[in-house]
């Protein structure tokens, strides 16, 4: 009887231990599609997202710059100031000032303002 209870509980323990792991689950891939970049699916969600809010670029904002719509954030493309502030570049003023955009969201902007920013 002392044995099939040892059985029993090995059995109990091994099916314990038994586990699945996808290397894809546990280190996924962090891709940055710059391919297709366009400024209504791409860039629009970003500036909405980090620029465009309450206070800052906005009309009656703190900041300078309507970035609302296309034509106002295609000025700081034109006036080349963009590229510089996102990068946080040392002669720049550094934006967004609360930390810098991710990789992937830097990529994006620079790719699209690179095919001369259009309004796509």
């Amino acid at each position: 009887m002392g044995f099939r209870f040892l059985g029993v509980g090995c059995l109990l323990a091994g099916l314990c231990g038994c586990t699945y792991s996808n290397e894809e689950d546990l280190y996924p891939i962090n891709y940055c599609d710059t391919a297709s970049v366009t400024y209504s699916g791409s860039v629009r969600p970003i500036i909405e997202l980090n620029c465009a809010v309450a206070g800052c670029h906005v009309p009656g904002g703190d900041a300078p710059g309507d970035y609302t719509s296309y034509t106002g954030v295609k000025a700081r493309v034109d006036d080349g100031s963009l590229l510089p502030s996102i990068n946080q570049s040392p002669d720049a003023v550094a934006m967004p000032p609360y930390g810098m955009l991710s990789e992937c969201d830097i990529a994006k902007i620079t790719e699209w303002v690179q095919q001369g920013a259009p309004q796509n």
